[in-house]
């Protein structure tokens, strides 16, 4: 039916791209649970707020090293960018 709005949100089911989930308007009645502008169908990180260029996710550093957690083979232990963000406790340039 034309102008049927099926879950409420505003957004007519003909241009609402998430028919059957209440959404926002500005993002063509999708839902945005994290509030960061990215409709939760297109964000990586739907519960935790990132920017648009990071798809939705935060740059997350866990160990502090200098290396995201994404690119960092050792997430949780510092290291170099030489191995992959593992430590090299002897400096031989091998991860140990």
């Amino acid at each position: 039916m034309a102008g049927a709005d099926s879950d409420g949100d505003g957004v007519t089911n003909d241009k609402d791209e998430c028919p059957d989930i209440a959404g926002v308007i500005r993002l063509i009645g999708c839902p945005d649970g994290d509030g960061d502008g990215i409709a939760d169908k297109d964000d990586k990180c739907p519960t935790v707020a990132g920017p648009a260029d990071r798809n939705g996710c935060p740059a997350i550093d866990s160990d502090k090293d200098g290396m995201l957690d994404e690119d960092d083979e050792c997430p949780y232990l510092p290291g170099g960018r030489s191995t992959q963000g593992c430590p090299d406790t002897d400096g031989d340039g091998v991860a140990d």
